[in-house]
């Protein structure tokens, strides 16, 4: 069929129409690469589309699966929501054609079906030339996916457009005026939805997941902040009897054991949930579908990216390894690439991420050691290996269910351990769920095709664990804390006088609260954690800070401004940054409040009890007027105490071999983190040693040996001391003997 070249009006539609094809939502990812404005028609006035497909509600189909669940035929976490509904939509033989003059042709169709709560598309043949563009949105346009365009092209000419909630969808081809719009695609399949797919339809009963699931951003992830960016949700189009039908599952970014530069976004899923070559390519994979903070409103549908390609798989031990289609993943996406361990030592514990029936991103976790087992589905002729699994016997708070699929298990150092396959969890009976163990799935079978061993480790390094790669804040391994309270120390509130507290909105009008790090080491600064001791039942907003400065924060490094929720109440709250800092000496991190007029609004950390005359103090406070003081200089009597909050991060030594120390006493702190050698100028002196944490008490340290050694040309007495039963902190150690007293400190990382 040739356009129509009648001629239209220009008339130009609101800009914020335009701006929904940029962005969804705060929380929703951007389309890979996408720069442009729109669709045509949201920019130019067009008639009227009047052409639509009406579709007929599968009816038979829809109860097939039903009862299928009913009678609990499979313990697959796989979750079908959409039955597919075979269509020839080709832009030859159907649609509308209008024509925009010196800018090109718009070809349109709609697509209407009864009763449908979602609707997806299945697009085959797909070839567009440069400047050609696909974008599909539903009938009101408050969700639109694309463009889709020359970058689609090397998926196998397939398109899956992922499901928009309603009943019809509109379709729009844009072509520039120098291009030829001949057939370049077919739409051969319409996902029928017949589950809700957002929050918005409560009474249907199968919309959302169980109410025992709880939202990541809850309480319970507070841990898991950077690893939940690598969980991802998938809807992939499969082949059954029945013909197409589009499921949800969950997906995991992985890390390798290479350079940044050379990371590839692999996910890791279920073999159940994609196993063929088009599958993969049939994929969408949505990052980011969570809720902005605990209970709160579920974000707007994300766009997803469509397309990857099948690298690794194996039936027996229900495994997928994908590569995302390449150069779709930016950081504007806000990925993470988990680590993951494929040693065999059973895991003592285990947290889970997911997105359950399709849902925002949940978490569970389950507090005993995972036991081995075999995983079996007879509905599915699914048969894993003996004991490839291990299982979740008691899930203690949240489970999994459809959609789940996939998942990873994380194990206590935030790596991966498994993916799940299925099981019997339920809220009201969380337990026994098996995950295909990581381990097998390393390197049980020999072929690259079957194992992640090739992929992952691809110079053959031999590592069988790593930690997690950030790149938007690049960092790759695991964070330490550093902080002044002891760790037996108590923790305490102290008030302030008619109203609030020295750590919190007060009478005293303080606007910022922070502790002085002391820092004798290159400090890579990630995040702080900070132990919240009441909040108002409204919450509040806060703005967390790192300074520099040599007696007072002087330089604002950072801030980040942050709701936090009345949850956290009498919590320590993890706060990470958008990129990390590297600090040479000390540095302050604390929080400030813009405006507080109001004493219900409460907003207060812990802090240390009041210790001894002069003992260590570090918390600083900001009156109104600008000026910083310390805590102990300011109250009257003197109050020495520290803030309750701990640096996260590296505290390397990279930049200087010797800490910074008193007088001739020398302590250098070794790669290990169960040695130090203290280095004394007086080979004569008998020395015994004492050793003092932040708080001033005394812990026990261990003399291993003596020796002597030439440092330039200075002689030293070299004695090993043990502090492997030390927490991670700084301390204070002293060397005496009936004369002399010599102080020096160090950091055990």
């Amino acid at each position: 069929m040739d356009p129509d070249f009648s001629e239209i009006h220009l008339v130009m539609r609101l800009f914020i129409r335009i701006l929904l094809f940029i962005v969804v939502f705060g929380y929703g990812t951007v389309y890979s690469g996408a720069q442009n404005i729109g669709a045509w028609s949201f920019q130019f006035h067009l008639p009227e589309l009047t052409v639509f497909s009406t579709l007929t509600e599968p009816v038979e189909k829809i109860e097939q699966i039903l009862e299928e669940e009913r009678n609990n035929y499979s313990i697959l976490k796989g979750w079908v929501f959409a039955v597919g509904i075979e269509t020839l939509i080709e832009p030859q033989t159907s649609g509308q054609w209008d024509t925009i003059p010196e800018k090109g042709y718009v070809w349109r169709t709609g697509i209407r079906a009864e009763k449908a709560l979602s609707l997806n598309l299945y697009i085959e043949n797909f070839r567009m030339q440069s400047g050609m563009a696909i974008y599909v949105y539903n009938k009101p346009a408050n969700y639109v996916v694309g463009p889709f365009d020359v970058r689609n092209n090397g998926n196998g000419g397939i398109v899956s457009v992922q499901s928009l909630p309603g009943d019809m969808l509109i379709v729009e081809w844009n072509i520039p005026i120098h291009t030829s719009p001949s057939n370049n695609f077919t739409i051969t399949s319409v996902g029928y939805g017949f589950r809700d797919i957002t929050a918005e339809n409560k009474m249907i009963s199968l919309d959302l997941a169980a109410d025992c699931n709880m939202d990541v951003n809850c309480i319970t992830g507070n841990h898991w902040q950077r690893e939940r960016r690598s969980v991802v949700r998938l809807e992939t189009t499969l082949q059954t009897e029945r013909g197409r039908e589009t499921q949800y599952c969950t997906g995991t970014l992985v890390n390798q054991a290479v350079d940044d530069n050379r990371k590839k976004p692999y996910i890791l899923t279920a073999h159940h949930c994609i196993s063929t070559s088009q599958m993969a390519q049939s994929t969408t994979f949505v990052f980011g579908y969570e809720k902005a903070y605990c209970k709160g409103n579920t974000p707007s549908i994300p766009v997803g990216i469509t397309g990857s390609t099948l690298v690794a798989t194996k039936r027996e031990l229900d495994f997928t390894l994908l590569e995302l289609s390449p150069g779709k993943l930016t950081t504007a996406h806000k990925p993470f690439y988990a680590g993951w361990n494929a040693s065999t030592n059973t895991p003592q514990g285990v947290t889970g991420i997911h997105h359950p029936q399709g849902d925002v991103k949940k978490i569970s976790v389950a507090n005993n050691s995972l036991v081995t087992g075999t995983f079996t589905d007879k509905k599915t002729d699914l048969y894993c290996d003996k004991n490839a699994h291990w299982i979740v016997k008691r899930w203690h708070e949240g489970t999994t269910e459809k959609g789940s699929s996939g998942s990873p298990v994380f194990d206590a150092e935030n790596k991966i351990v498994g993916t799940l396959s299925g099981g019997n969890a339920t809220c009201s009976n969380p337990t026994d769920d098996y995950y295909s163990k990581f381990s097998e799935q390393w390197n049980r079978y020999p072929d690259s095709n079957e194992s992640l061993k090739t992929w992952l480790d691809p110079d053959n390094r031999g590592i069988t664990s790593i930690w997690g790669y950030d790149p938007v804040a690049p960092y790759e391994g695991r964070y330490e804390m550093l902080g002044n309270i002891g760790k037996n120390e108590e923790k305490v509130l102290i008030g302030s006088g008619e109203w609030g507290y020295l750590t919190s909105q007060n009478d005293r009008n303080w606007i910022s609260f922070a502790e002085r790090i002391r820092n004798d080491t290159v400090a890579n600064i990630i995040g702080m954690e900070v132990h919240i001791a009441e909040l108002s039942e409204m919450g509040a907003k806060v703005r967390f800070a790192v300074w520099s400065g040599p007696d007072f924060p002087v330089t604002l490094l950072y801030a980040k401004d942050t709701v936090v929720t009345a949850e956290y109440n009498n919590y320590p709250m993890h706060v990470y940054i958008d990129r990390p800092l590297e600090i040479t000496g000390d540095f302050f991190i604390g929080y400030s409040f813009d405006d507080y007029n109001d004493p219900q609004e409460i907003f207060a950390v812990y802090q240390s009890e009041k210790r001894p005359l002069t003992g260590l103090s570090t918390m600083y406070i900001e009156e109104s007027n600008g000026s910083w003081m310390a805590l102990d200089e300011y109250v009257i009597p003197p109050i020495y105490s520290s803030l309750g909050i701990r640096a996260l991060g590296t505290f390397s030594k990279e930049k200087q071999l010797y800490l910074n120390t008193y007088k001739e006493l020398r302590i250098v702190s070794q790669q290990g983190n169960n040695n130090i050698f203290a280095c004394l100028e007086d080979p004569s002196i008998i020395v015994k040693f004492e050793c003092y944490d932040t708080s001033g008490r005394q812990v026990m340290v261990k003399e291993v040996n003596r020796n002597m050694v030439m440092l330039g040309n200075i002689a030293y007495l070299q004695i090993e001391l043990d502090i492997s039963n030390l927490p991670p902190g700084i301390y204070l150690i002293r060397a005496f003997d009936k004369n002399k007293i010599l102080s020096g400190k160090f950091v055990k990382l």
